[in-house]
């Protein structure tokens, strides 16, 4: 066999294993919302049962979108997942795949009736010390409209089937930017804060960093360092498949390990144009 013919072979084998991964996910995703509308309704959804491998507390709602996830994942290719509630989980001993999940990113507005919550699945090939670099697959999904958001790595990114792009930057003045902030860092984001037109703040970042991906907000900046890799491992690769760039306040790559759970600050913007200028800006 040539070397050619097996370096195409492997190719075709990888690109069929993405296409099953990213199926994988739209499986979990319908099933999902369903599940988590029946909970809701219930009335169940809100009773804290615990604390969760992040260290806060877990409502029922998260466990029973967590429960979900991982039956299904568990019945299907080799992972290794890292999740919200129950943290580092090898369901096999020897992992093929990562999926850095949060089964549901934005769980108060899901509770409060607020239109705003995702299912975010990242995966990528399982290796000791693997990154959010090595994403290599995104699905993030608003369980409340349907609406879904996919990415594979340098093959773009999609809202709904249609490819994403990024758009031309608007003047940092005309800017709608989603901040993340506390009392002690306000500081720090006051030159930004005069430099913009409108701030957003919705409650679920893996929604809004895609909304991001999609020219709908500008930016997306979160100082806090309370941001965990869960919630973004997967919107990350949306924004930069679509042409953006997400970074630390530094500009340096986020460097976050996909085998435990990480918080971090982020800085994200849907062209490098406006990423650039706004993290001038926070370092000046």
């Amino acid at each position: 066999m040539s070397r050619c013919f097996r370096a195409k072979n492997y190719k075709v084998r990888h690109q069929s294993k993405l296409v099953n991964l990213l199926n994988l996910a739209r499986k979990v995703g319908a099933e999902l919302r369903s599940v988590v509308r029946e909970a809701l309704e219930s009335g169940e959804a809100s009773r804290e049962v615990g604390i969760g491998a992040d260290g806060t507390p877990t409502e029922a709602i998260d466990k029973i979108a967590e429960n979900v996830v991982m039956k299904r994942l568990s019945e299907k290719e080799a992972f290794f997942v890292l999740s919200e509630e129950a943290g580092s989980v090898a369901l096999t001993e020897e992992p093929e795949y990562i999926a850095v999940v949060d089964p549901i990113d934005g769980s108060y507005n899901a509770l409060h009736n607020l239109p705003f919550y995702a299912l975010s699945i990242a995966f990528a090939p399982y290796r000791e010390g693997a990154s959010l670099a090595d994403v290599s697959v995104a699905y993030v999904l608003n369980l409340y409209s349907g609406d879904e958001f996919t990415a594979e790595r340098g093959k773009g990114a999609w809202y709904n089937g249609r490819r994403i792009r990024s758009v031309e930057a608007r003047k940092l003045s005309k800017a709608t930017v989603c901040i993340y902030s506390t009392p002690q860092s306000v500081g720090t984001l006051m030159p930004l804060l005069k430099r913009i037109k409108r701030v957003r703040t919705l409650g679920s970042a893996a929604l809004e960093l895609c909304h991001v991906a999609r020219g709908d907000f500008d930016a997306f900046v979160d100082v806090r360092t309370y941001l965990r890799n869960i919630d973004i491992a997967a919107a990350k690769l949306v924004v930069e498949e679509a042409g953006g760039a997400v970074t630390n306040m530094q500009g340096a790559p986020l460097e976050a390990s996909l085998l435990r759970i990480e918080r971090l600050n982020i800085v994200a913007a849907h062209s490098m144009e406006m990423h650039g200028e706004i993290v001038k800006i926070l370092r000046g």
